[in-house]
């Protein structure tokens, strides 16, 4: 973790130096890397997919032999051997989850108390916002992938609509963690919620025109 905490500090740093805002430095290091773990959150997606898919085949084996136990097994076998396969691509998100948290640390640590441009109303980014511009936005852009599933024209064929109350939940912690975080973590979240929402966007046309070229 400290390698790559020292490293992810040095390129903060060096972009700071070529743009000479933090605000600006954070949102093009959060995007880089984020850029760089794309074929790693697009690989788990697919996984994930691929396991909603295989839950409604069981369900519909089990449907369709069960008054057929031996005929069941042996079908359940064929599709847990294919599911297990999928599964070590959902493992992905274990690899990215280190480096995202040392992010939170190396924007949380900041040795400087200065403003930015891309938030002019706050004097530093190390202070939370007063005016709950940040978390308000932050809300909103997290919550976006989220919405996505109810557009007719990108919704996945087995993938389930969160649920309204689970958006207002998440919109009620959303606020909660952005408004207790400072300038520089909410720049942060919100940079990487929207990459988030753009990626789940490209993702799911993505997954439409496979279905359509199938067809």
């Amino acid at each position: 973790m400290n390698i790559i905490f020292n490293f992810l500090s040095i390129l903060l740093n060096s972009i700071f130096n070529f743009t000479g805002d933090w605000g600006l430095a954070i949102v093009l290091l959060t995007v880089s890397v984020r850029l760089v773990l794309s074929p790693m959150s697009f690989k788990q997606k697919k996984s994930m997919q691929q396991q909603q898919k295989f839950a409604i085949k069981m369900q519909e084996l089990k449907e369709k032999y069960k008054n057929n136990k031996d005929k069941l097994d042996v079908e359940l076998k064929k599709q847990s051997v294919q599911s297990a396969k999928s599964m070590m691509g959902c493992l992905v998100t274990l690899l990215q989850l280190p480096i995202l948290m040392t992010m939170w640390s190396v924007f949380n640590k900041i040795p400087v108390s200065v403003g930015t441009y891309l938030i002019p109303w706050v004097s530093s980014i190390k202070l939370s916002d007063s005016y709950y511009v940040i978390p308000l936005i932050y809300m909103i852009v997290s919550l976006a992938p989220s919405l996505l599933s109810y557009v007719t024209l990108l919704k996945i064929e087995g993938q389930a609509t969160i649920s309204k109350s689970n958006i207002i939940i998440m919109a009620v912690v959303g606020v909660l963690v952005a408004k207790a975080a400072p300038i520089a973590l909410g720049i942060y979240l919100i940079t990487t919620s929207v990459f988030s929402f753009l990626e789940e966007l490209v993702f799911r046309i993505y997954m439409r025109n496979v279905k359509t070229e199938k067809q």
